[in-house]
């Protein structure tokens, strides 16, 4: 039985981008608090997780410019699941043979 996924269906996104330093926390808190991965390097670059995203991401991202004081830009990437497998080792020969 084959089960077509929806291709509009959005499985994860990544959004990458830097913010004023002075905003950093209230960003990363209001970021985690939506229940987001978020991930902070050089004190301001955020790399920031979604997965399974659902309301409208225009309007978080709105709420995070509000916060910074300023737009920003910000790099989104959208994954989707195309397949899901599972991989095993190859059995050995001779545990077959001896089978």
């Amino acid at each position: 039985m084959s089960q077509e996924q929806d291709p509009s269906s959005i499985d994860l996104i990544r959004w990458t981008f830097a913010v004023n330093p002075d905003q950093r926390a209230k960003i990363e808190s209001h970021l985690a608090d939506l229940g987001l991965e978020v991930f902070v390097t050089g004190g301001t670059n955020f790399t920031v997780m979604w997965e399974e995203p659902e309301g409208n991401v225009e309007e978080v991202i709105e709420e995070v410019w509000e916060l910074n004081g300023e737009p920003f830009e910000v790099t989104q990437e959208e994954f989707h699941r195309l397949g899901l497998h599972s991989l095993q080792p190859a059995e050995d020969e001779t545990a077959q043979e001896a089978a």
